[in-house]
């Protein structure tokens, strides 16, 4: 039993040993540039500063879809940003009056009326609850709006750039 463990351990080495002897024998691959096709010509200065200059479309949408408040998108593109600066404000004014409204609707809960007190309290608690489902429909426009213009925004870029650096 410890012959055959020790033959099996022996011929696992052996594997190991000749496995990694072939890879130190093997050439390193050469290191070639990308092959271009023999038809285009290389990439003028003005393209290549272009590709490196441009604006990412994707990740102003992500960047615009993972932040909390609107205008995040344009930010990154650096145009618009008296359009996107509205929208921050926008989106945290209306989240501002959402946690008011909660807030206000907390408040409300532990009141105890009867009669005319109860028709105020009903009042209030309807304020309350119109207060938040507004504060929730802007922030939404306001996050909606954030796309659009990120999206915008991140094309206007890309155009005045490709058109200052005389880019086809």
């Amino acid at each position: 039993m410890d012959q055959a463990r020790s033959l099996v351990t022996a011929a696992l080495l052996v594997g190991l040993t000749v496995g990694s002897a072939r890879a130190e024998v093997a050439p390193p691959p050469a290191a070639s540039p990308i092959p271009s096709r023999p038809s285009e010509p290389p990439p003028s200065p003005a393209e290549q500063r272009y590709a490196r200059e441009r604006k990412s479309p994707g990740l102003a949408l992500t960047l615009e879809a993972l932040s909390p408040v609107a205008g995040a998108g344009s930010l990154y593109a650096g145009t618009e940003g008296d359009r996107a600066a509205f929208l921050a404000v926008l989106s945290a004014l209306a989240a501002g009056a959402a946690v008011g409204g909660v807030f206000w609707l907390v408040h409300l809960d532990g009141e105890r009326a009867s009669g005319f007190s109860r028709a105020a309290l009903d009042l209030e608690q309807g304020g309350a609850i119109s207060l938040l489902v507004t504060a929730g429909l802007v922030y939404l426009l306001a996050r909606a709006s954030g796309l659009s213009l990120a999206s915008d925004a991140i094309d206007s870029f890309n155009r005045d750039l490709q058109r200052r650096l005389a880019v086809p």
